[in-house]
């Protein structure tokens, strides 16, 4: 995994950033660094950001930009399908591995209840900075309601405290090792992946899934990836697959 510091300058206001980043143990300092990823704001949005190689823009987390982009017919797509959400239905769903929040944002439009789990602190804290600026406002859609707060926590330990509430449905996207491709990886998926590496513990972590989910369990893979376990069917789309796991 890789290090990453957080830049707030001297001329900043500090105090919550800094008690972010030291609950977090993530290291502050007061000059931008020469090298590698940071944490910084950026208009007042929590950015990663590469002091070396090409120029390139700020991984900002911006969940409205998510829906607004994906919500055009997303309840016929393979997520929706996967998940039973095609029509609406209420429902408790647990993103154990949130990332950017993209899926657990089209979960929560889609109309379920989403709890997203997170356990990297940097991921975390982009995710969870960007779930606040959605809650800035005096009013926003009702989905937003339904996204809970982020928590950082490992997924495989917080099912094992066997949550009070029931989770229908968890859905896991694990980061697996990187798939031989032509092209370049998306940005995004690059840095996280250079920030967390591949989810070594996905077939650990199903079977707490397997055994916490009232209805079922929801795996996010490479279209051509080895299931972490028979599944009981499958939903495909263009470059990635869904692996259902029905309970009971």
């Amino acid at each position: 995994m890789t290090a990453v510091t957080w830049w707030i300058a001297e001329t900043t206001a500090v105090g919550d950033d800094e008690a972010l980043a030291r609950d977090h143990q993530i290291a502050v300092r007061r000059t931008p660094p020469s090298t590698g990823l940071y944490l910084a704001r950026d208009q007042g949005r929590l950015g990663l950001h590469r002091a070396d190689g090409p120029r390139t823009y700020p991984l900002i987390c911006d969940l409205a930009a998510v829906a607004a982009e994906r919500a055009p017919g997303a309840r016929q797509s393979p997520l929706a399908k996967a998940c039973g959400l095609t029509r609406p239905t209420a429902m408790h769903v647990c993103d154990a591995t949130a990332g950017l929040g993209r899926d657990s944002v089209m979960l929560a439009w889609l109309g379920a209840s989403v709890t997203p789990l997170e356990r990297h602190p940097v991921i975390y804290l982009l995710l969870h900075d960007a779930w606040q600026r959605l809650h800035a406002g005096s009013s926003y859609p009702e989905w937003v309601d339904r996204l809970g707060a982020p928590q950082s926590v490992d997924a495989g330990q917080w099912l094992a405290g066997r949550p009070v509430a029931p989770i229908d449905t968890i859905y896991m996207d694990p980061m697996f090792a990187a798939a031989r491709r032509k092209a370049q990886p998306q940005k995004a998926l690059a840095w996280l992946g250079e920030l967390a590496g591949p989810d070594m513990d996905a077939d650990d972590l199903l079977a707490a899934a397997r055994q916490t989910a009232a209805k079922r369990v929801v795996v996010k893979q490479h279209a051509r990836g080895t299931p972490l376990a028979p599944p009981s069917h499958q939903v495909k789309a263009k470059a990635v697959r869904f692996d259902v796991y029905l309970i009971g």
